[in-house]
């Protein structure tokens, strides 16, 4: 993954670099989380121990932001146990910015602007937590937002990079559906950037030798 030709990507905060920001959008319309500790917001990051390494690749990123070491813990979800990595950061004024730009009464949402925010290195973030390899295409998981959000993310998607992606009802909620025709288009623009070992996600199960 070549984090550094984070193409098209704006500094909207001096403390963060541009491929530092592209990997907070992209964590934040995923898993990510940033939940306030004290006067300021902090940078909470957790996935599945089979997806080890992109948790390692956003702890490198952030590097500057966090003195702990990657945490491995069992979570608990009724009997199952679930095996799990997680870091998180210090608090700095830095992540209360960004908290302020995608909470909105205690909830995560997709910010008005999010067209302008949209990198290649972020939307391969955000695919990498929440993606999946379809019959013929890809989904991208939308869950925690509403109509209205999945909506804007589906044209930021278009007007920013032709990528089309249409809305699919899924557990009683909206996911993105990017199809056949679309996929050649979103896979040139994410693959740089997505990690070896989840690059399985591009590929549709009707691809799939048996």
């Amino acid at each position: 993954m070549h984090a550094d030709n984070a193409e098209g990507s704006r500094s909207f905060d001096v403390d963060l670099s541009p491929v530092q920001e592209s990997v907070l959008i992209g964590t934040l319309l995923g898993d990510g989380c940033l939940a306030m500790h004290g006067h300021h917001a902090r940078l909470h990051v957790k996935h599945k121990a089979a997806h080890w390494s992109l948790a390692e690749f956003k702890y490198a990123i952030f590097e500057n932001y966090h003195s702990m070491s990657l945490h491995a813990f069992d979570q608990r979800l009724g009997t199952k146990r679930h095996p799990c990595v997680q870091f998180v950061t210090r608090t700095s004024p830095v992540f209360t910015h960004w908290r302020e730009r995608f909470y909105l009464a205690g909830r995560k949402h997709v910010p008005t602007d999010i067209t302008d925010l949209l990198t290649p290195l972020a939307i391969a973030v955000w695919f990498m937590d929440d993606g999946s390899a379809d019959h013929c295409g890809v989904t991208i998981q939308t869950h925690s937002f509403d109509e209205a959000e999945v909506e804007l993310l589906a044209r930021a998607l278009a007007e920013g990079f032709d990528i089309v992606a249409t809305k699919r009802a899924n557990k009683g909620r909206s996911i993105l559906y990017i199809g056949k025709q679309a996929l050649p288009t979103f896979t040139s623009i994410v693959r740089p950037f997505i990690l070896e070992d989840l690059e399985y996600k591009l590929v549709p199960r009707r691809g799939l030798t048996p």
